[in-house]
């Protein structure tokens, strides 16, 4: 784990340079922080959204559905950063997902995502509040014991998902060379990723 977490590191280096912000400023600046953290959680919801989308049409077998699996290890990582959580608090248990059902783990998973939005100022319109890191902290880490759950349904062990995520790290990496955008982003790069199932 201690090797995605120092790609992904990397990545998010490189990503918001080319938008003229330093990631490592971001992780100590108290005010930037709590703005990354609604970031990467919303991106996190959005690719657990397209996750229940892609079981629903194509279920637990889809190569698209561990894509989603992996972008969503993208984000989590993120988050860890900014929460400091360390690889080896990252408990996964490789095979199974605990009895829970597709069902049981959205939902849970909403929910830490919920407890994380809530660990932020969000409501602009209400008085008091502000960063609440360890809440934050906490909620990263009931994260993880959502995606292993995930990992677990579709039978992703963790080599598995380190060999994904390898092979999407170097995508997401060319993504960026090429100048990603939201118009002219396709899926088409995310189908080499076959042979790393």
């Amino acid at each position: 784990m201690q090797e995605i977490f120092e790609l992904q590191r990397r990545l998010n280096v490189y990503t918001l340079k080319n938008i003229g912000l330093d990631f490592e400023e971001i992780l100590s600046d108290s005010e930037q922080k709590p703005v990354w953290i609604e970031n990467y959680r919303k991106a996190l919801s959005a690719e657990l959204a397209e996750l229940v989308r892609e079981v629903e049409e194509n279920g637990f077998e889809s190569h698209n559905g561990r894509v989603e699996i992996v972008d969503m290890l993208h984000f989590l990582v993120s988050l860890s950063h900014l929460v400091d959580v360390q690889p080896s608090e990252v408990a996964f248990a490789h095979s199974s997902a605990n009895g829970a059902t597709f069902a049981d783990c959205v939902v849970k998973c909403f929910l830490a995502l919920d407890e994380l939005q809530n660990s932020v100022k969000w409501k602009w319109w209400a008085k008091g509040g502000g960063f609440k890191e360890d809440k934050a902290r906490g909620a990263v880490l009931h994260l993880w014991s959502c995606f292993d759950d995930a990992c677990g349904l579709f039978q992703m062990g963790f080599d598995q998902l380190k060999s994904f995520y390898m092979a999407k790290n170097k995508v997401n990496f060319q993504r960026q060379d090429q100048h990603y955008n939201e118009d002219t982003k396709t899926e088409a790069d995310n189908q080499g990723l076959a042979k790393h199932l």
